[in-house]
């Protein structure tokens, strides 16, 4: 491994894996349409390994991206047509017909407010789990590990995202004196630096403007305290 070409992802002791069975399974389906290169995807199966050193932010951006906005409820029509998948394939008790009408009222009274795309994952993997038409209790199971999984999935982006900024270090005077006035500065004039910082720095996209350690450096041209 050329360590000039590929970097050590993050160890997973910020994000420890779900304990639940399917991890891996639910995260192809939470991105099943997502275009991820393949050192994306095995981390995110959980096994760790390295990320090209140059051009791989943008994919975890992207699929970061993907995460807002999304948390919708399902509706009663996206509702009824999972179950509906389900009886397709999967036989009930002792081989008989399903009344989807009867297992729409029913579920819907204990399962409605499921987030749509919590509800496709879930759908997805009762496929894989079940060898029958799920009670409402395997149901809420699977729904459990599907949100716990995707809830570790945003965190273990924010981490990797995070990883691409520079490590921690000890300033060298110019960035302390940058530190300095930044904490001493009208909100306003922050944020103009905070601004052109991002622009130089996409990894910044989701920084907090209040943490000025990770961005300090590179506005010590503008403050003239550098001559770059």
């Amino acid at each position: 491994m050329d360590r000039t070409k590929h970097v050590r992802l993050p160890d997973y002791l910020q994000t420890p894996l779900p304990v639940h069975t399917g991890h891996a399974e639910i995260v192809d389906f939470l991105l099943i349409d997502a275009d991820i290169p393949d050192w994306l995807r095995a981390d995110l199966h959980g096994q760790r390994q390295y990320r090209p050193a140059r051009g791989a932010i943008r994919s975890v951006l992207d699929l970061r991206e993907r995460f807002n906005g999304i948390h919708l409820p399902v509706s009663i029509e996206e509702f009824r047509n999972g179950l509906i998948e389900l009886a397709r394939h999967l036989p009930g008790p002792d081989q008989s017909p399903i009344d989807i009408d009867a297992k729409v009222r029913i579920y819907w009274r204990y399962l409605q407010g499921v987030e749509r795309q919590i509800w496709r994952a879930t759908i997805s993997s009762a496929h894989v789990a079940l060898d029958h038409f799920p009670v409402v209790r395997e149901l809420k199971s699977l729904i459990a590990s599907v949100v716990s999984t995707r809830n570790w999935l945003e965190r273990r982006l924010e981490v990797i995202e995070t990883s691409f900024q520079k490590p921690a270090y000890t300033p060298n005077d110019a960035v302390r004196k940058a530190l300095l006035r930044l904490r001493h500065m009208s909100p306003g004039d922050r944020l103009q630096l905070f601004n052109k910082a991002r622009m130089r720095r996409p990894e910044l996209r989701n920084t907090d403007m209040r943490e000025p350690d990770k961005w300090a450096d590179l506005v010590t041209g503008d403050l003239g305290l550098s001559s770059g």
